[in-house]
């Protein structure tokens, strides 16, 4: 597994994104104060703020009981669930298809050539990434 479970990490390291966050609203505030672009105050803001939810995420799940973690830790390998997994993130892939398709249709009609094109772009992105994996995954299981 790439990303580590809650429980692995320690408490400091919560502590550290937390205050991490922290500090960018208070930069992206003396930003807004000091006369700066709304663009900035935006970006210290919601970053920060997204850090610190992440954090105390974080430090809640810390204090699950003991027989949830295993419960978590079996689930995440069961083949039931890896499957479901798999089937929700099969489905979500035609659906953010779908959006971009649609989303597309909506920016020809406005005449909107630039965003057209990167969303162009954008899809293409969407639908190699899929056969690269799936000729990944194929070749690795084979």
């Amino acid at each position: 597994m790439l990303v580590k479970s809650s429980a692995k990490r320690g408490k400091k390291f919560y502590f550290v994104i937390i205050t991490i966050g922290l500090v960018l609203m208070a930069a992206g505030a003396l930003a807004g104060y000091e006369g700066f672009d709304g663009r900035l105050i935006g970006f210290g803001s919601g970053l920060g703020s997204a850090a610190a939810a992440l954090g105390a995420v974080g430090l809640i799940t810390l204090r699950r009981s003991p027989e949830d973690q295993r419960r978590q830790e079996i689930n995440a390998r069961d083949e039931r669930f890896v499957r479901i997994r798999e089937k929700a993130a099969y489905s979500t892939f035609y659906v953010t298809l779908i959006g971009l398709a649609v989303v597309e249709l909506i920016l020809v009609a406005l005449n909107l050539l630039t965003a057209c094109f990167i969303l162009i772009g954008l899809m293409a992105v969407h639908v190699v990434s899929y056969f690269v994996f799936l000729y990944r995954y194929n070749e690795r299981d084979l």
